[in-house]
């Protein structure tokens, strides 16, 4: 109980007084405090009026929408973002398949062309080898006939015989050879130009030599043989000669008819003799 104002005793019973007045309020606040916290505790539902409530419910209404537009948003540009990589990765995969196309084609072309143009040599050669022919059949066509030889002379057979060995100049060696579409070597030469005038020799270098009239080589007349190659069984090289110290010859593999030097083949192989031919 509160004394008269003014006094140091009432002062003091006053200020007690209202501390606990506090005191009791502060304690019936916490009990109201711990009882609500046990009812929310225990699982009853608890309603409070908030101002402003509806105003916070419209707002988090509007922020889901949002989130949910970003989403939508995010996941059509994923899928247009998918869309253009899986486009990329087709044009990549088209460029390459028409790069390889065209290398393919550059190849198959190289191909085609390395083919035409091996065609057109096989179709040279060929045109080649039947032009070479018809010269051949030309000349013979046109050589002369062994009965117009009137006088028969040794001289003149020679002579004809030179005439014929020309023609077959630059025709290829080959070893057995005896007529000009195959090529010639040095006995199947002279043999098959003598065949032409009525005349046969054996296609043996040796048995030329042997079936031939033996001449003396200061006498040498065109169209007699010469002989090189000294061997056991005879020479084994056979020409004709022309004059002025020349002589016509198929010589050797890798070459062809052509006129030789009779001392510079002397010289190289050894001369053996000269023989004529007669009819």
């Amino acid at each position: 109980m509160c004394t008269e104002p003014g006094t140091q005793g009432g002062t003091a019973a006053c200020r007690c007084k209202r501390a606990v007045t506090r005191l009791l309020v502060l304690a019936l606040l916490a009990a109201a405090v711990l009882a609500f916290g046990s009812r929310a505790l225990a699982g009853t539902p608890v309603f409070a009026v908030v101002p402003g409530q509806a105003a916070g419910a419209s707002g988090q209404s509007s922020l889901d929408a949002a989130v949910r537009a970003t989403i939508a948003s995010d996941r059509k540009a994923l899928a247009q973002a998918l869309l253009d990589e899986r486009a990329q990765e087709s044009a990549g995969a088209h460029a390459a398949a028409r790069t390889d196309t065209v290398k393919a084609g550059g190849l198959f072309a190289t191909e085609d062309a390395v083919g035409r143009s091996r065609q057109a040599a096989a179709a040279d050669a060929a045109h080649a080898a039947r032009l070479r022919r018809s010269i051949v059949r030309l000349e013979q066509a046109l050589q002369p006939v062994p009965v117009a030889l009137d006088s028969g002379s040794a001289g003149s057979t020679g002579a004809y015989a030179v005439a014929i060995a020309e023609r077959y100049l630059g025709v290829r060696y080959l070893w057995g050879g005896a007529v000009p579409d195959d090529g010639f070597d040095c006995s199947g030469f002279v043999k098959y130009v003598y065949a032409q005038l009525g005349i046969t020799l054996p296609h043996y270098a040796a048995s030329q030599w042997d079936d031939t009239v033996h001449v003396d080589p200061s006498q040498l007349e065109p169209g007699d043989l010469v002989f090189f190659e000294p061997r056991a069984d005879g020479p084994g090289h056979v020409g004709m000669y022309v004059g002025n110290g020349v002589f016509i010859e198929a010589p050797h593999t890798g070459a062809v008819v052509q006129f030789q030097s009779l001392a510079q083949e002397t010289a190289t192989t050894g001369f053996v003799g000269a023989s004529r031919p007669a009819a």
